[in-house]
């Protein structure tokens, strides 16, 4: 299983869903096909009584799912802090229609 640090940078307001493209996009495409085929080769080798080779392909499937999943988790903070930061802007817009 390989270590993982959380870094933090700023991306401009308006690049927001462009970046979350970015990130979901090169997570699907490095792991959506190698998982299918993971897949596969899992119950080929369950359907084969290879239970040897099922737990290291169930392995193999785990760690490319918490790719995944550690990329949605960034996403679902990024998205998180934008919902905040639209919110921010609206009641900031409220307040000066009030005045």
């Amino acid at each position: 299983m390989s270590k993982r640090v959380n870094i933090t940078h700023s991306v401009r307001f308006d690049k927001i869903p462009e970046t979350m493209g970015d990130l979901i996009g090169k997570v699907y495409n490095s792991e959506h096909r190698p998982l299918a085929k993971s897949f596969e080769e899992l119950l080929v080798y369950i359907d084969k009584k290879n239970e040897k080779e099922a737990l290291q392909k169930i392995e193999e499937i785990r760690e490319r799912l918490m790719n995944i999943d550690f990329c949605l988790s960034d996403c679902h903070g990024i998205i998180s802090a934008y919902q905040k930061q639209l919110l921010v802007l609206k009641e900031g817009v409220n307040d000066k229609e009030d005045v």
